[in-house]
């Protein structure tokens, strides 16, 4: 019976689906067979299953989950969202480090939602993607957690500044001091914005980048072998940002300000 109910759940995508659909709330058969896409006799053969493992009943007109199949699949969500997030991005998951994420996050890695793999043009491979950057200048504020020195501190980053973008940005110490040593000047200007924050962090970052706004999440990983390529998941959705925000606040906990004196 425990087998037959976990091929129930997570054998069919038909099943799950109309299960996550009638989390939602109870639905009639025409709404069910218009929302899934579905002739009548395929969507009714998963119901008569489902009734059958006592996870739907059927009152009147409408099909909704019994008390015991919400309890299940409210519990369920989860690990289909995290299914999805990762199937979604498989070989991107499989061939990156994932270590530097805090365990707490990458247990709530199902906040991320739909991502896209979002690389630059072949005409500015070592540029931020076009996409990111027209959704930057968008935005009101930006957090980006980096362990490398990206160009777009000294060119994309001031001109966001100067329009008056909040920015607050989590960096290494050997980033911090080739951005005093080469950037002196660009630093100060850094340094003397109302609208900039700017951290060293004292721990491994770990992470190529992750930049969150009002607007998107773009998170850039290491390969396992530490190689770097400049291309990043992006998400829109909430759940995302969200995340993204708990990840800037994790390492700026063990941060330090950087302030005028320090130049």
């Amino acid at each position: 019976m425990k087998l037959e109910l976990l091929g129930t759940l997570f054998l069919s995508d038909k099943r799950k689906d109309l299960l996550m659909l009638l989390v939602e709330r109870p639905r009639e058969i025409e709404e069910i067979k218009n929302t899934l896409n579905g002739t009548s006799s395929a969507i009714m053969t998963q119901i008569k299953i489902l009734i059958g493992q006592g996870l739907i009943v059927h009152e009147g007109d409408m099909y909704k989950l019994s008390n015991m199949g919400e309890v299940i699949v409210n519990k369920m969500c989860p690990l289909l969202k995290t299914l999805n997030v990762y199937e979604e991005n498989r070989d991107y998951w499989q061939n990156h480090d994932v270590n530097y994420i805090p365990s707490s996050l990458l247990n709530q890695i199902e906040g991320l939602g739909h991502c896209e793999l979002v690389e630059p043009e072949l005409d500015r491979m070592y540029e931020l993607p076009k996409r990111i950057e027209n959704e930057l200048f968008k935005s009101t504020y930006l957090m980006e957690v980096s362990s490398y020195f990206s160009p777009a501190l000294h060119s994309l980053y001031i001109e966001l500044i100067r329009k008056g973008i909040n920015v607050s940005l989590i960096i290494t110490e050997p980033v911090f001091e080739r951005f005093r040593n080469e950037y002196i000047e660009l630093l100060e200007e850094y340094l003397n914005k109302e609208n900039v924050n700017l951290f060293v962090c004292a721990c491994n970052i770990g992470l190529a980048s992750s930049i969150v706004t009002d607007r998107f999440l773009a998170l850039s990983l290491f390969y396992k072998n530490g190689i770097y390529h400049n291309h990043a998941l992006m998400s829109v959705e909430n759940g995302s940002i969200s995340w993204g925000e708990s990840l800037f606040l994790h390492y700026r906990k063990n941060s330090r300000q950087i302030t005028k004196s320090e130049l």
